[in-house]
């Protein structure tokens, strides 16, 4: 196909012999004439991906084979009808822009094992870690796979995977002196400290964290359901688990609509505040939010909390038909409830309800103590 010729489906570039701006042409047969619509640049790379998006938005595509599918139409579907709507977006995209970079205007036929080895090469050498490179690989084959499902290819090539993952990244843990830092220091700002104690009590993900609702507490019988009603369980499985003494005078208001929000708003990210906290407590840099997590289950086994229970905790594993009922037991998850609430006693670290939390003082536990009225800077 020579270069002013790249085509997906009907749609293919074209310019003007006075003008270097690329175009989105095609022949529309109920006007019976080509149509065409420019994509503002004058660059041919730039110009593949436009179409490719343009592509996506206005045209229906069916049963294309693979050898005339540009796989960075796949792509881009994939990002525009899916990936960018997930809570892993930022990273989909990157992952997205990495299969871009290397392949160019390759088609799904040009996948082959031989190219596909030489991409994992070239992404090593590029330095991403062999756990790093399997979860780009994973994005590319979840594109291709949804095109096949949705009768756009008519047939989808094997994507291979690194099944060394070695040297998988290890969160940073807390130890004891670095959490009673954090701990003191993150209470400057009530929305990050609400999803810490939160964070630290349940050992959740952020996204299950930022979703908490009251709803989704019930202080009758001491148990969070982590999965919102309506919600669809997925691979990061949401458990329920038991609402531990620490936790309880942090989620016992009714009258908000999630429990880590600003000023009344629920809060989208935490990544950015989390950070400035690190910074602020003057803790190393290569703690994130999911040190929290990983502190606690390293601490729970530690505590000699058996395997199951933490496993349970972390979603890792799913309840059985036997297991179903579990949570209506009054020692449901018991031993990890006791070492969570143990951890911070030992700690020694006093935990004041933020204000946008706080209930009357009947309500909460004789060791909280009522908090100064915090007027903070926003982050």
């Amino acid at each position: 196909m020579p270069e002013d010729r790249f085509q997906i489906g009907d749609y293919y570039l074209s310019r003007h012999k006075n003008s270097p701006i690329w175009k989105a042409s095609w022949y529309d047969g109920n006007a019976r004439q080509t149509k065409r619509v420019s994509l503002g640049t004058e660059n041919l790379q730039e110009a593949k991906v436009r179409l490719a998006e343009f592509v996506t938005k206005n045209a229906a595509i069916k049963n294309v084979a693979p050898a005339d599918m540009p796989l960075a139409t796949i792509l881009v579907r994939y990002w525009e009808c899916h990936a960018k709507n997930q809570p892993s977006q930022e990273a989909a995209n990157y992952c997205l822009a990495r299969w871009m970079e290397f392949w160019d205007d390759a088609t799904v036929a040009d996948l082959t094992i031989p190219r596909q080895n030489g991409f994992m090469t070239w992404l090593k050498g590029k330095g991403f870690s062999n756990s790093y490179v399997s979860r780009i690989m994973a994005i590319g084959r979840a594109a291709i796979r949804m095109a096949w499902k949705h009768g756009e290819i008519t047939s989808v090539p094997f994507i291979i995977d690194e099944r060394d993952r070695s040297d998988a990244k290890e969160y940073r843990r807390f130890d004891k002196e670095e959490m009673q830092l954090f701990l003191k220091t993150v209470q400057r700002w009530p929305h990050l400290f609400a999803y810490t104690v939160i964070a630290l009590n349940t050992l959740a993900r952020p996204e299950a964290i930022l979703d908490l609702a009251p709803e989704q507490v019930r202080l009758d019988d001491r148990h969070i359901h982590l999965n919102p009603k309506g919600r669809k369980q997925t691979k990061k499985y949401r458990p329920i688990v038991p609402l531990t003494d620490t936790l309880l005078p942090f989620l016992q208001r009714r009258d908000v609509a999630r429990f880590v929000n600003w000023h009344g708003e629920p809060v989208d990210s935490i990544k950015k505040g989390f950070k400035t906290v690190i910074r602020a407590a003057g803790l190393p840099d290569e703690i994130s939010p999911y040190s929290l997590r990983h502190t606690m289950a390293v601490e729970l086994r530690k505590r000699s909390v058996p395997a199951w229970e933490v496993e349970g905790l972390l979603g890792h594993r799913r309840p059985g038909v036997t297991e179903k009922y579990a949570e209506y037991s009054p020692d449901y998850l018991s031993k990890a409830r006791e070492a969570i609430d143990d951890y911070f006693a030992d700690l020694g670290v006093s935990l004041p309800v933020p204000k946008m939390l706080r209930v009357s003082v009947a309500c909460q536990p004789q060791k909280t103590a009522e908090p100064e009225d915090d007027v903070l800077p926003r982050l």
